[in-house]
């Protein structure tokens, strides 16, 4: 089984800066723009775990959705031919 990059302990606005192609998967689950509002603050600070509890969603699920996203991201890169 592939270790997951993303676990439950993380931060929101962690997760997004350093894998963009995550958005989508948090608007997708229900989760504010992190670009307006609140939750652009608390993202700052909001570990993944609390934002599933807050939001009313599997965390479990989360997480295999938001790794899924970084796995198909990293299978479209093409390969470097140097």
């Amino acid at each position: 089984m592939k270790r997951q990059v993303i676990n439950g302990d993380m931060k929101v606005w962690d997760v997004i800066q350093n894998h963009p192609e995550t958005y989508g998967v948090f608007r997708q689950f229900g989760c504010p723009d992190i670009h307006k509002g609140m939750f652009e603050v608390s993202s700052h600070f909001m570990k993944l775990r609390a934002v599933a509890h807050v939001y009313h969603f599997d965390l479990d699920e989360l997480l295999k959705t938001l790794n899924k996203a970084i796995a198909a991201r990293d299978n479209d890169r093409p390969a470097s031919h140097h």
